[in-house]
């Protein structure tokens, strides 16, 4: 299964400074990525809250980042405050895509350790944790754009416990809520940036409250729908989806009582990541 995934966009950031740059910005080391290696990351505000999770590419010359379409301006627009006299350019690459490709008999694979650097194989697909691979090209070099396999990628992902921040989604959660700590995602030995305290006093004080929970619901969800308990008090959100497979972020003391959206629909939950 191949199909190019219009979910993501691509940013690319040149410059003598890019590793120091993008190391004093994003939650995973990027001094120490090799060439033509990746790593998950997640860019943060000051108060420790998801921006964007992204992968990062050491494509040699240049650093690509791979992260929710919806997002590319935002944050390319907030990294650009920072970079005063560092020698850093970012850049939109908008006829750039991402593809996916999934074997056919590819189970889900749940976390079980944490990968800080994504090999990338002789096809230059990076090679993902839950055995699906990623390829960032120009658009005309990629797969076209297949609904079907679309969804079984999305899927596969939710099975699997990946999830995605978008818009719709940004500054909600802190980064153990999306198991970036599980996936690789967060560097707990590297330097300051930002949110980090925040980040690491969660991780290391046990103050985490929420964390993400795989559920079906009949009524299609939209990412940042709430979840509710089963007093109607808020209890999640809904992160992503397809069809009636949901990933959520959710408190966890609700799990064991019931789950509903707003219309009072139940959210059947399948699996805790916590």
């Amino acid at each position: 299964m191949q199909t190019l995934l219009p979910f993501f966009g691509v940013i690319e950031v040149s410059g003598d400074d890019r590793h120091d740059f993008l190391h004093n910005q994003f939650s995973n080391d990027i001094n120490h990525l090799s060439e033509n290696q990746a790593c998950y990351a997640t860019y943060n505000t000051p108060k420790g809250r998801v921006i964007a999770n992204m992968i990062v590419v050491n494509s040699g010359s240049v650093i690509h980042l791979i992260l929710a379409a919806d997002l590319v301006e935002k944050i390319v627009k907030r990294l650009k405050m920072f970079v005063l006299r560092a020698k850093v350019q970012l850049d939109i690459l908008s006829d750039w895509g991402v593809s996916g490709s999934l074997k056919d008999d590819a189970q889900p694979i749940f976390p079980s350790e944490p990968h800080l650097q994504l090999g990338i194989n002789e096809l230059g697909e990076i090679q993902l944790p839950h055995s699906g691979c990623l390829k960032i090209a120009p658009k005309n070099e990629l797969p076209l754009h297949y609904v079907a396999a679309e969804s079984r990628w999305n899927t596969h992902e939710i099975l699997s416990g990946y999830p995605w921040i978008c818009a719709a989604t940004t500054e909600t959660c802190v980064a153990q809520m999306l198991n970036q700590h599980n996936i690789g995602g967060v560097h707990f030995r590297k330097g300051c940036y930002p949110g980090q305290e925040i980040i690491a006093r969660a991780q290391y004080r046990g103050q985490v409250k929420r964390g993400l929970a795989i559920a079906r619901n009949p009524n299609p969800q939209i990412a940042g729908a709430p979840v509710q308990d089963a007093n109607g008090e808020e209890a999640g959100l809904v992160l992503n989806s397809v069809g009636d497979l949901n990933l959520l972020v959710v408190k966890y003391g609700v799990v064991s009582s019931e789950l509903r959206d707003v219309s009072g629909s139940v959210f059947a939950l399948e699996h805790c990541f916590f």
